[in-house]
């Protein structure tokens, strides 16, 4: 088993990336452990090769399970189980946990409604395992299903919570994939940004993860650093463009240049999801401050990349 994958079990199995129990109201939900322990049947019998078998008594245990959270518990930890017995990350039964994780989400919103902290964490565990088996390019919903999760978890949780500010990370790394980013230096630049609020965030709680999620977040800058060593270059392009109004703007800005009607209606779709772009000459400028949900201008960016936003150039402000 892959180190990557081991941390990622032992995360599940510990805890680690669970979120704040749900309200006295919502039913006690099943541990871990004792989910994994009843499903523990029908995984043996996936790995011994009756993967049919193995989900039809999977069907049954949870037509027999009244409980809606016991029952999307049973189905996740049958696709932890799937996803630990697979003997590589290429066989088969690590695409069917990937299938269970998704049916999983599913129940969740249905038991606990589809803003609930724990959907959130059950898109990020499904990501996740997406992530290990295709670290090349990951399916484009991973991509989504962080974002869902950042949202989700900003609008729960506080957008300075530690669970909240640890969505940014795998979002950013996913950002920075040549499969994603190809090489573009403003997506770069957003994606140490989305590093940089993790850091900031993680430096003024007093949780005990803090220090952990710092860590984790300064490394990813680090190997940022390593593999774009000119990130700045962008920015270096782009200076000249916005010194009338250098002063008010802060150093993590993203700045639109290009046709009038294109910046027309890029600032457009910045109003319809309630952000606003600053002009700057003839430029557009949108900074990105701690706080600011990052899902819409990823949206945006990677429209911009993708050339669905054309007459439209990004760059940077200067990097501090």
């Amino acid at each position: 088993m892959c180190p990557r994958r081991r941390i990622i079990l032992a995360a599940i199995a510990t805890g680690l990336v669970a979120c704040p129990p749900a309200p006295a109201a919502t039913p006690e939900p099943l541990t871990q452990a004792r989910a994994v322990r009843m499903v523990a049947r029908e995984v043996d019998l996936a790995r011994r090769g009756r993967m049919t078998d193995a989900e039809q008594a999977l069907a049954r245990r949870i037509a027999a399970t009244r409980d809606g959270r016991a029952r999307a518990d049973l189905i996740e930890a049958f696709a932890i189980g799937l996803f630990a017995a697979a003997p590589t990350l290429e066989h088969a039964m690590t695409a069917r946990a990937i299938d269970h994780f998704g049916r999983a989400i599913e129940a969740y919103r249905q038991a606990l409604g589809r803003d609930d902290p724990e959907v959130a964490t059950a898109m990020v565990r499904r990501a996740e395992v997406e992530r290990l088996a295709h670290p090349d390019d990951p399916q484009r919903w991973a991509d989504d299903a962080y974002q869902q999760a950042y949202r989700i978890r900003s609008a729960r949780l506080g957008p300075t919570a530690l669970t909240t500010l640890s969505t940014l990370i795998p979002m950013a790394e996913l950002m920075v994939l040549p499969s994603r980013s190809r090489g573009d230096g403003a997506t770069v630049e957003a994606a140490a940004s989305l590093l940089r609020q993790v850091i900031e965030g993680a430096s003024r709680s007093n949780d005990p993860g803090a220090d952990r999620l710092r860590t984790a977040a300064f490394d990813g800058m680090q190997r940022l650093q390593a593999v774009y060593g000119g990130i700045a270059g962008p920015a270096q392009r782009t200076a000249a463009s916005i010194q009338p109004c250098r002063e008010r703007i802060g150093d993590d800005a993203l700045v639109f240049s290009g046709q009038a009607e294109a910046l027309e209606m890029l600032a457009r779709r910045f109003r319809n999801v309630r952000l606003r772009l600053e002009p700057c000459g003839s430029a557009l400028v949108f900074e990105l401050s701690p706080g600011i949900d990052p899902g819409p201008v990823l949206d945006l960016l990677t429209d911009i990349a993708a050339g669905k936003i054309r007459g439209v150039h990004m760059g940077l402000a200067e990097i501090r």
